[in-house]
């Protein structure tokens, strides 16, 4: 199940309204470098809505496949949205497996995120059995030590501002996280910084890898990454 939403709406919309202009531009001034940034433009938009609306779905699949969750996991979501990786993890569960969802629903971060969207989105997949929403910040979560199998996040920790909040967070995935878990983090900022704050709470098993062009948000300087950890 796709959730039809873009991430970052205002991003792809100031690349659609500059592509506008430019064409306008190239039309009324007849000035052919007008027209070259306009396709420029427009390809960068393309990539954009490519990694949001496929990409990050494969990347996704791709990531909790890897994961090799057992039926009965207790994983957490960090940032969940409307539920795109949310849905993918609870269909690999069974009860008493479990996945639970948390964010602050800011629609800055997604294109009509709520927690009624998210919670239509589980009813419709008919996964409510195998996984709730809440409300809840990612710098202080409400739950209990080593208390989840795996903590999974997906494009959530680069909204957290400033980095002292986002090492905040890895903290906290780090606390709520049983001692043999697994920590999967894919985002497309800071990704190097998760990974120092993590090997210095004793990770010592973090591996990084790209995800190539399917998870260019725009182009190669905006590039999704997969940050896997154990601590073992």
């Amino acid at each position: 199940m796709k959730i039809h939403a873009i991430d970052a709406p205002m991003g792809p919309l100031i690349m659609l309204i500059a592509a506008v202009f430019l064409i306008v531009s190239a039309i009324t001034d007849h000035q052919w470098l007008y027209w070259l940034a306009a396709l420029l433009v427009l390809i960068c938009l393309g990539m954009y809505l490519n990694a949001s609306l496929n990409g990050k779905y494969q990347i996704i699949d791709e990531t909790i496949w890897n994961l090799h969750l057992k039926p009965t996991a207790q994983v957490l979501d960090l940032g969940c949205g409307q539920g795109a990786a949310l849905i993918r993890i609870a269909q690999h569960l069974e009860v008493p497996g479990r996945v639970i969802g948390i964010d602050l629903w800011k629609k800055s971060d997604q294109s009509n995120n709520s927690l009624k969207r998210a919670q239509a989105n589980l009813q419709a997949a008919e996964l409510a059995n195998l996984a709730e929403v809440q409300t809840a910040d990612m710098i202080n979560l409400p739950f209990d030590d080593h208390q989840f199998d795996c903590v999974f996040a997906s494009l959530s920790i680069h909204n957290v501002k400033p980095a002292i909040n986002r090492a905040r967070a890895i903290q906290e995935a780090a606390r709520v996280l049983k001692a043999d878990g697994t920590l999967a983090i894919i985002d497309i900022e800071h990704v190097d910084e998760y990974q120092k704050v993590l090997e210095n709470l004793g990770f010592h098993n973090v591996m990084v890898k790209k995800c190539g062009v399917r998870g260019w948000w725009g182009g190669p300087w905006l590039s999704t990454k997969v940050l896997l950890a154990k601590r073992f």
